[in-house]
């Protein structure tokens, strides 16, 4: 289907005439349905995106079109992309967001108040269709960009599943934070200032980043918790949103280090602080060459040394009995001594 009919309905209901940031609403359209097609998407997304506003949104209030007379647009540009369209107009975004991502997360009709679970394909469309319009948006609009590109940001990396490459790399490069916006967050940062983020990537080398909105921090494995875990997707995931204690900002390199570890209790102290006289059990988590830790209390390991196992080669699950004779939570060490 060519594009000269949507436009010609466009025109014929005044989207040439209606101001929008950037110019009229039909130049938005246009740069967004561009935008979709820089990205690699089909054709009835493209049309999705050049009409996505015929109905309004729940952030343009203004429609070209009421819902009630969908079969107009959707005799234009088919019934496939007058779907996507209605849809994106459709959606109560303060419900609908934060559940986009998850596999069962319910979206609700802000026009007839109805909720349902879309389809994969559904919440990737939406997806790439609101990152087309948004970055659109905001890029034309510098204020705006100040205002809400970082809450953008972090939003589109919790979407990051649904989107394509194109897209996310797209939202990242138009909403970063440049020049002397991103000097001045990285200057208003100070050690043990809590900020929240974005789980954005866990690489495979161990090391979390995490978008803040416009400019990425960095959390090793050992920030992650003062639970047992082997790597940080054991206990986090890519694209939730958390609170992390600033540890420190390298300006020199543009780098700040997180850890989610420093806002939670320290089981050490505590287990220290309660006592550990008697005998005890507990499992073995994990083998070393040096040894095996031993789980002593939640969230408390402890490492006994190959030598003192007596020739005794647990296994990760087996119980051991022992005896603790010291914690040191300066060093973080338990020291223990086996028993029958």
């Amino acid at each position: 289907m060519g594009r000269d009919e949507p436009r010609d309905l466009l025109i014929a209901y005044g989207a040439d005439t209606r101001d929008h940031p950037g110019g009229t609403l039909l130049a938005h359209l246009e740069r967004v349905e561009a935008r979709l097609a820089a990205w690699g998407a089909r054709d009835e997304l493209r049309l999705a995106g050049l009409c996505h506003a015929f109905y309004g949104t729940d952030g343009f209030a203004e429609h070209l079109l009421p819902p009630e007379r969908r079969e107009i647009l959707a005799a234009a540009i088919g019934t496939e992309a007058e779907a996507l369209v209605y849809v994106y107009a459709s959606c109560d975004r303060e419900f609908s967001h934060p559940g986009l991502g998850q596999e069962d997360g319910l979206f609700r009709d802000r026009f007839t108040g109805e909720t349902f679970t879309p389809t994969g394909r559904q919440r990737a469309d939406f997806a790439e269709l609101t990152a087309a319009n948004e970055l659109d948006v905001l890029q034309e609009n510098r204020e705006l960009r100040t205002r809400h590109g970082g809450g953008l940001l972090k939003l589109f990396t919790r979407w990051r599943s649904l989107l394509s490459d194109a897209a996310f790399k797209d939202a990242r490069e138009t909403l970063a934070l440049k020049g002397e916006e991103r000097e001045a967050f990285l200057n208003g940062l100070e050690r043990g200032d809590v900020v929240t983020g974005v789980v954005a990537v866990i690489a495979t080398f161990g090391v979390t980043f995490v978008e803040l909105g416009g400019v990425e921090g960095m959390m090793n494995i050992p920030e992650v918790s003062w639970g047992v875990y082997d790597v940080p997707g054991d206990v986090i995931r890519q694209g939730q949103e958390l609170t992390f204690e600033v540890l420190g900002v390298d300006l020199s390199r543009e780098r700040i280090f997180l850890s989610l570890k420093a806002l939670e209790p320290d089981p050490l102290r505590a287990f220290a602080r309660a006592g550990f006289d008697g005998l005890r059990t507990g499992l073995v988590t994990r083998r070393v060459p040096s040894g095996v830790f031993v789980l002593v209390a939640d969230g408390v390991e402890a490492l006994v040394d190959r030598d003192d196992l007596d020739g005794r080669s647990p296994q990760p699950g087996d119980e051991l009995t022992f005896e603790i004779t010291a914690v040191n939570v300066i060093t973080r060490r338990v020291r223990l001594t086996l028993r029958e």
